[in-house]
């Protein structure tokens, strides 16, 4: 029975980083957030993570007809006080968001990945809203609001 046979050795010492680069399927499989990696797998790791949860978040506020791309960044090339911001071209339908590098984090992995999920769900909800008039009056209570819609959708993810 093949179920209960263990792989030899050398499988057992490669397939976790074949299945977390998606070497056999061409994408990134990585896991979710969990036990701490090692140092050095911390940035790859989070990178694949976040690019899938922006597909689940695309897929969820139904933003699929977008292009819609993940720019990691270093603190300094993002404005100050903030995790990420995003760019878009409505006519187009494409947009960058730029999320805050898993180098420059001091944290655990786990809440760090949540950190850079909550940055692209927030940065999502703008682009729902880029049809709407903005001023820069307006801009305080539109970020509380998203800030707000942020946290609520990933609450309501993390319970199901």
């Amino acid at each position: 029975m093949v179920g209960s046979r263990k792989l030899p050795k050398f499988l057992r010492a490669i397939l976790p980083g074949v299945f977390l680069f998606g070497t056999f399927v061409g994408t990134c499989v990585a896991p979710g957030p969990g036990p701490e990696p090692p140092a050095n797998e911390r940035e790859p790791r989070a990178e694949c993570y976040i690019r899938g949860r922006l597909g689940f978040w695309q897929r969820r506020l139904q933003l699929q007809d977008w292009t819609i791309s993940i720019v990691m960044s270093h603190r300094g090339d993002l404005r100050d006080g903030t995790l990420g911001n995003i760019r878009w071209d409505v006519d187009k339908k494409k947009a960058v968001i730029r999320v805050l590098d898993a180098a420059e984090y001091n944290t655990s992995f786990d809440s760090m990945v949540r950190d850079m999920e909550f940055t692209v769900v927030h940065e999502l909800i703008h682009l729902e809203l880029a049809s709407l008039p903005r001023s820069e009056a307006s801009r305080s209570d539109e970020e509380h609001a998203v800030n707000r819609l942020a946290d609520a959708l990933l609450l309501a993810e993390r319970r199901d």
